[in-house]
Formats: C-alpha cells, structure tokens, sequence
C-alpha cells in the first residue's frame, strides 16, 4: 500500500482537480510544467504506479497529437520556420506555443487523474461521490453503468471473436465499422435488458436507490494533503515568479 492509499477517499478525489483547474484556466506555460513536474516527484517519491500511469496516456495521445499539429501552421504573425514547395509552409511562434500550451495540458490533465483515482478502489470511488452529496439516484446509476462497461466490453470481443472462428473476414474500414455499430447496438438493446433485471432484483432485496457505506473520518493526513496542495498552488500561482525561475535554471545547462 502507497502513500496515498492511506488517505481518505474524498481527498483523493478532490486533489487531482485542485492541480488541474488552475492550469486550465490560467494560460501560463510554465505554470503546466511545474505543475507535472511537482505530481512526477510527488509519484516517485511516494511510490504511486508511474510507468502504468505513463504507459496509459498512449491512448489518448495519437488524438491529442491530431488536435495539436496542424495549429502551428495557420495560427499566428511571427514566422518562425518556413518551407517554399508547391505550397509554402510556414510555421508559426505564437501557434508552436499555443500547440505546446494544448498539448501539455491536455496530457497533464489526464497524467493527473490518473495517477489520483487508480488509487482509488471501485467501493471507495463509489464512496467518495456519496461523500459529496450527490443525490443518490445519480450514484446509483453510475454503479450500475460502472458495472456493465465491463461486460458491455467482453460481450463484444467474443462476438467479434465468434465471427472470425465462423469464416466472416472483414476487409474495408466501413465493413469494420458496419459490424462494430450492429454489435454495440444489439449489446445495448441486451444490457439494458439486463440492467432492468438487476434493478428489480435489487429492489426485491430491499434496495431503495441509496448506497451507504462504513463512516470514515478525515484524519489529519487527509487535511495535511489538501493544504500542501492548497499552498503549492497559491505559491506558483501568486507567490513564485516561475518564468524567472526557470530562466535562471536554463542558463545553469545551456551556454
């Protein structure tokens, strides 16, 4: 068990958006890498799954790129790099950071909540939402649909898997597509079906649309937790001058 595994759920649910707002609403550089560069020591020194955390971004990054790499090109008056062909390309300063800026805090974002809520198990997740005051039908909801992404997920694969065994080979782009759209739109049409049934049971067995769990108390790391963070926020934010900062620590490595 790590570090963070011993706080209370809540914190570890609120934390990730205390370090993600701020550099999503302030459009500062420097204030985004600091920011990675503090949860990274953060995950190292108290043991959190980085390399699983990292690994996972692989996802979300061929989409993120796509967002991001056409933006130097047309955004922007300074020229920074130009090439004359049949077309002439030119890339733009102010468009290069505007792409870096998307692209950092887009990664950062998800970097972030990653390596928060991977600690979190699905009861303390479920916990942390009624610890919130979110009205109870919403919760419950959520656990039945957080219970059926999995099996929504393996029903499709063996599917999938049954039609390959059978001889059906599928070449194109659209047939592939074709056949996805049919098998998602007839698993809906079944876990509905089967989510209707649970919920009956459930209601059979007493079930009234409220989850309760096991009271537990914020204990003085949870607070200490928060006001770090609280502080290390206000400090880059207001307090250090991070652009100075990291100036001075360029000349330490470059000529």
């Amino acid at each position: 068990m790590n570090f963070l595994n011993k706080s209370h759920p809540l914190t570890r649910l609120v934390l990730p958006f205390i370090l993600v707002l701020p550099f999503l609403i302030l459009s500062d550089i420097y204030l985004t890498i600091t920011v990675l560069l503090s949860i990274l020591i953060f995950s190292v020194v108290f043991r959190l799954n980085t390399i699983n955390t990292i690994s996972r971004l692989k996802i979300v990054l061929p989409l993120v790129l796509l967002i991001v790499i056409f933006i130097p090109f047309y955004v922007g008056n300074t020229i920074i790099f130009q090439i004359d062909t049949f077309i002439r390309i030119q890339v733009y300063q102010e468009g290069l950071y505007l792409a870096s800026l998307i692209f950092l805090r887009v990664i950062g974002s998800f970097f972030i909540f990653i390596s928060f809520l991977s600690s979190l198990t699905y009861s303390e997740f479920i916990e942390a939402l009624t610890k919130l005051r979110i009205p109870p039908v919403f919760v419950g909801s959520l656990v039945i649909m957080l219970h059926y992404i999995p099996i929504f997920a393996t029903s499709n694969k063996k599917i999938l898997e049954a039609q390959e065994v059978r001889g059906k080979k599928i070449s194109s782009y659209w047939q592939k597509l074709k056949t996805h759209a049919y098998i998602m739109g007839k698993s809906i049409v079944v876990n509905m079906e089967r989510s209707e049934k649970l919920y009956e049971s459930l209601k059979m067995r007493g079930f009234s649309g409220k989850i309760t769990f096991a009271r537990k108390k914020f204990k003085v790391l949870d607070i200490g937790l928060l006001v770090i963070f609280l502080f290390l926020m206000f400090s880059f934010i207001f307090i250090v001058d991070l652009q100075s900062v990291f100036n001075e620590v360029g000349k330490l490595f470059l000529p």
